[in-house]
């Protein structure tokens, strides 16, 4: 069954995002990327959504308007059959616009050339700060499906110790999990607006494989089945007495989180052992200061003032040479949202803002240990939207 996104949720973004225009000196709203449709119509179908910043929103539905007006509380959704449909409607109201703002951020150059015609005369802006900035705060609705689907993945993840024993490939692990997953409702998108980068379905990664740097901007890329996808689990077996670590998103009702664990079959070597710990310890070194008010790049610095202590500063955040300047960063319908926990994010938290931590340290040639929880932004300080055990999980084999 279905879940729309409420009708007063649909109206106060809409609100939002037309205030935003107004402080920006915009005209109006030209936004076709699915997240954002999603976002702010309530539904993912070819078309085009205008919001003016005063006045109705259209949405201008090429394909398939039944299923546009069934899934989106908006009382203006139009059939088009070309985009040019959309500047006759505003001609025959009398309705120009001096100033547009497209999803610069997103939108292919040759899309948005041609878009961009629609409205001949009219200078182009970008609308992607503020769109971003109004999707970065979650509303209770948002945080409740939030909440419910970091149970689901926490429940996963705690599972997954009965399946991981030494000579079952990382593929045939993400296999079962994924299976899993599925049937619990997830819904196997995992949205991403960095252009790119693929976050697929996560990943399943151990021992040296897992320390296998690749193109995609993740401490633990994995080393993957191919270069067509040279990242995440590849036919590796697992073996007794090394890390693995299982990173996966769980994605339904429109919204994502994101969630790791190391697991070993029998004891680790000491010096991974050490390094899980320190994982930990910048882990708690950021919680202790995620409150509305706080400033990302601040989390991120008293963070990486806890890894740079260690003996093992170098293998923080990737394997040396590769990496990351982030710890953190924010979900929702997609992976790549605001805030991002990251080196001079000036970002400011408030209630309401969602995010990931993922501290984890990588070693080449031997493994990586690390772990990753998603947070909600409180009143007065976070909620651990994956409620799991943070210590290795140990395995049956």
């Amino acid at each position: 069954m279905y879940t729309l996104t409420p009708a007063d949720e649909i109206h106060e973004r809409i609100a939002k995002l037309q205030s935003g225009l107004r402080a920006a000196h915009l005209d109006a709203a030209f936004l076709v990327q699915n997240a954002d449709l999603f976002y702010f119509a309530g539904s993912i179908q070819q078309g085009i959504l205008i919001v003016p910043a005063e006045g109705e929103p259209v949405y201008f539905v090429r394909r398939v308007f039944e299923r546009a007006v069934e899934e989106s509380p908006l009382s203006n959704v139009r059939k088009i059959a070309s985009p040019k449909e959309v500047t006759a409607y505003f001609a025959g109201k009398n309705v120009a616009f001096a100033a547009i703002g497209f999803e610069l951020d997103v939108l292919p150059v040759g899309t948005f050339l041609r878009f961009q015609q629609l409205f001949h005369g009219a200078k182009p802006e970008d609308v992607s700060p503020i769109v971003r900035e109004i999707r970065a705060a979650k509303s209770p609705h948002e945080a409740n499906v939030l909440r419910g689907n970091g149970r689901k993945l926490a429940g996963l993840l705690f599972g997954a110790r009965k399946k991981i024993r030494p000579g079952v490939t990382e593929m045939a692990l993400q296999g079962m999990l994924q299976g899993e997953a599925i049937g619990g409702g997830h819904s196997t998108v995992n949205r991403m607006r960095a252009f790119n980068q693929d976050p697929g379905l996560g990943c399943v990664i151990s021992g040296p494989d897992a320390a296998v740097p690749s193109y995609a901007d993740f401490p633990t890329a994995g080393k993957g089945l191919s270069p067509f996808v040279p990242a995440g689990q590849g036919e590796r077996a697992i073996q007794p007495n090394e890390p693995v670590i299982i990173d996966l998103m769980w994605a339904q009702d429109g919204y994502l989180v994101d969630m790791a664990r190391t697991y070993s079959v029998g004891p680790m070597n000491a010096k991974m052992e050490e390094a899980y710990g320190h994982a930990v310890a910048v882990l708690r070194a950021i919680e202790a200061g995620i409150r509305p008010g706080a400033v990302a790049g601040d989390l991120y610095a008293a963070g990486l003032a806890v890894a740079a202590s260690t003996a093992y500063a170098r293998n923080f955040m990737g394997p040396p040479g590769y990496n990351t300047k982030f710890i953190g960063h924010g979900i929702g319908i997609e992976v790549d949202e605001l805030p991002f926990v990251a080196k001079g994010t000036p970002t400011v938290l408030a209630p309401g803002m969602v995010f990931a931590l993922e501290p984890k340290f990588v070693f080449p040639g031997e493994g990586a240990v690390g772990l990753e929880n998603t947070y909600l932004v409180t009143a007065d300080g976070f909620e651990t939207l994956t409620p799991l055990d943070e210590g290795v999980l140990r395995c049956d084999g």
